[in-house]
């Protein structure tokens, strides 16, 4: 994404959309009684016999009150909805709109209300993520995953189709086949990470090395307990991606699992759900973690406004491992400056 202008006087923002990665960031950023404007197609009609009748369609500059916005992951859509504001003259002000969100769109977002969180979750798409292959593999399968800014997308997976019988001599193949495929995406890569429960991460890493010495000077070699989307997760928790990429994945997975080592050890730094409200009252609150989901919620909304410029406010995604299980415990949580000493 390309943030071509932020007004903060006028509460006015203009993007331009750069790749897919960028709609994960405005599916949240946008929301009803938000104003978005954008050169989008609007049917054109004409009067024919007393009726109106469709001639086609024609690029316009429009400006809509958003009602709705609808994310679907699979085909990496995003439709903006609502009420026509701004239009040519020739079109029906109070109508209703939809502008779609893709690669190469310009559009100017103006909000009623400016919270700096929500700019600063939309400058981290600005920034520019190394591609960083992540391979799992054992005797079995590997996986193979892409770490994005935000989230982990799986490219593909590899399975070992020979049978028991076969398998010690027919295990070269299969090491062959996996190295086949990290070598189709590696040129692509600034690193690579390929890690598991055994010794099949050796093998395949020793394959690259014989096939391609400047690939292989790209390989970290980690240890994970499963071949699976879960090892990959695993790489991600275990810090394996540290020294070579801190992004916002990273960044955030960080900020979970020491907020879920200090509910573990139960050291009184850590709160959850009602409980942060009471560490704002205190003014105890460091760090305060909301998920994507939860902050839908007015209540969440208005506890983050209050805490604006006061305490770090980290909003965390649900697209990956570890964000998906802060919010399954609730969404709201807080990693404190000192213990809170609870009455009764």
């Amino acid at each position: 994404m390309k943030i071509l202008k932020i007004s903060s006087k006028l509460k006015r923002v203009k993007i331009r959309i750069e790749n897919n990665d960028d709609l994960f960031y405005l599916k949240n950023f946008i929301e009803p009684g938000d104003f978005v404007k954008a050169m989008t197609p609007r049917s054109l009609f004409l009067e024919r016999e007393g009726e109106m009748k469709k001639i086609g369609k024609k690029m316009m500059l429009i400006k809509i009150l958003v009602e709705k916005v609808e994310f679907q992951l699979g085909i990496f859509q995003l439709r903006i909805s609502g009420r026509i504001v701004e239009a040519p003259e020739n079109v029906q002000l109070d109508s209703f709109h939809t502008i779609e969100a893709k690669p190469g769109k310009y559009m100017t977002i103006t909000k009623n209300e400016w919270r700096e969180y929500q700019i600063q979750r939309l400058k981290e798409a600005e920034k520019k993520t190394p591609n960083i292959l992540i391979v799992a593999v054992d005797l079995d399968q590997a996986t193979l995953a892409l770490l994005k800014n935000n989230r982990i997308d799986v490219l593909t997976e590899v399975k070992n189709t020979f049978s028991l019988q076969h398998e010690e001599k027919r295990i070269p193949e299969y090491y062959s086949k996996v190295a086949e495929e990290i070598l189709n995406f590696s040129p692509q890569m600034k690193n690579i990470i390929i890690a598991g429960p055994g010794f099949a991460k050796e093998h395949v890493a020793k394959i690259i090395r014989e096939k391609n010495q400047n690939e292989y000077s790209k390989i970290s070699i980690g240890s994970v307990s499963s071949s699976t989307i879960t090892g990959i997760n695993e790489a991600v928790k275990l810090g394996l991606l540290d020294k070579l990429a801190e992004n916002q994945l990273t960044k955030e997975s960080k900020l979970v699992e020491d907020f879920f080592l200090h509910l573990r050890k139960d050291d009184g730094l850590a709160v959850l759900g009602d409980d942060v409200f009471t560490a704002k009252d205190m003014n105890a609150i460091q760090t305060l973690l909301i998920s994507e989901e939860k902050m839908k919620e007015k209540k969440i909304e208005e506890l983050a406004k209050s805490l604006e410029n006061k305490v770090s406010i980290q909003i965390i995604s649900t697209l990956h491992d570890l964000g998906q299980q802060f919010n399954n415990i609730g969404g709201l949580g807080a990693i404190l400056r000192f213990k809170i000493k609870w009455s009764g």
